[in-house]
């Protein structure tokens, strides 16, 4: 990397000044929202690409009633009884990598979740996991806990769930392998082993790396040494997932991201804290690619990547904090590849 290349201008920014992006954002979202529930006038025409699904089953799916995935970009889980094979999780995409963000499971969800992973995670390799939120928040559940914590609570068993008509039901249980505190990124590492128990009584496996990190607030940011640790979670989950591999720097390259797994991230609603984590991931990989470093003074990539992931997921990136928060870190992040602070 060459020296002495000025600050981008995208991270000149005054505060002012991205606060009047993250309410043009904000603007832009609820228009999106309001689009997404009218009927179009013509019967002919497609419905709304922001529109979102109802229906009892549908409600009852959903940990909180104003966060849903669009209809036209969502999982859907193959083979399950009934029609909608519905899960509140949307598959994320900036540039070549891939993600699904979801909502932190109810109890009554532990199967839909573990279907989808199974689904959606079929290439070699871990599925990997990115938990962000503890499971009790403020006395308030916001995420069951659907693996097991310790080896006492092993294997955790996935209730069965019945198949479509020339379908297959899907159970089975979840095992913990190992469990162990990564110091750098401050969040507990379980190895877990998924294995789906078939119609026919084959048994399938699926190996799960599941990453805990329980020092980031709801609808706030990670402070002092949570936050140092939250960069070092990032570069851990995308070092453990099948998408890179370690080159002799120490560094890592990406494969064929459209033959790698997505990497799973929640937090409870699957939007705030999930969708900051997966724009710090892709633009931190843009920063360490160099493909930031040369910046036209109207381009704006961490804007321009939270409005990608609000076209794919609704309330991506929730609070104000968390959208100053990114630029906060580029910045940083930046200064420490110019050699102009510590790293």
């Amino acid at each position: 990397m060459a020296a002495g290349i000025p600050l981008p201008p995208f991270l000149r920014q005054s505060r002012a000044q991205l606060h009047a992006k993250f309410i043009d954002l904000e603007w832009q979202q609820r228009n999106r929202l309001l689009q997404g529930t009218q009927t179009p006038t013509n019967p002919a025409d497609p419905p709304s690409p922001w529109s979102r699904l109802t229906g009892d089953e549908i409600t009852a799916r959903n940990r909180y009633l104003n966060v849903e995935p669009y209809a036209n970009n969502r999982v859907k889980l193959d083979g399950e009884a009934g029609e909608s094979g519905y899960v509140n999780a949307s598959p994320i995409v900036l540039g070549k990598r891939r993600y699904i963000a979801t909502q932190g499971p109810k109890d009554t969800s532990v199967g839909h979740f573990y279907r989808m992973l199974a689904q959606e995670c079929r290439h070699e390799g871990p599925a990997v996991v990115v938990m962000l939120t503890q499971t009790h928040e403020a006395g308030r559940e916001k995420c069951f806990q659907y693996y097991p914590l310790a080896a006492e609570e092993s294997p955790l068993r996935i209730p069965e769930d019945e198949a479509e008509e020339g379908g297959e039901g899907f159970g089975g249980e979840v095992d913990l392998t190992s469990v162990e505190v990564d110091e750098q990124s401050r969040c507990e590492v379980r190895r877990l082993k998924l294995r789906m128990r078939k119609e026919r009584g084959e048994v399938e496996e699926k190996e799960i790396r599941h990453l805990l990190f329980s020092g980031w607030p709801d609808f706030l940011i990670p402070e002092g040494e949570d936050r140092d640790a939250l960069i070092k979670l990032v570069k851990l989950s995308d070092t453990l997932n099948a998408s890179t591999k370690p080159t002799t720097n120490g560094r890592t390259h990406s494969k064929d991201e459209g033959a790698s797994n997505p990497r799973i991230i929640h937090c409870s609603a699957g939007v705030g804290r999930s969708g900051t984590f997966i724009a710090l991931d892709y633009l931190l990989a843009r920063l360490d690619a160099g493909t930031l470093d040369y910046m036209d003074a109207q381009q704006d990539p961490i804007a321009e990547a939270v409005d990608l992931l609000r076209q794919q997921r609704m309330m991506m990136v929730q609070g104000e904090s968390q959208f100053n928060f990114l630029y906060e870190v580029l910045k940083e992040k930046w200064e420490v590849r110019q050699g102009l602070m510590k790293g």
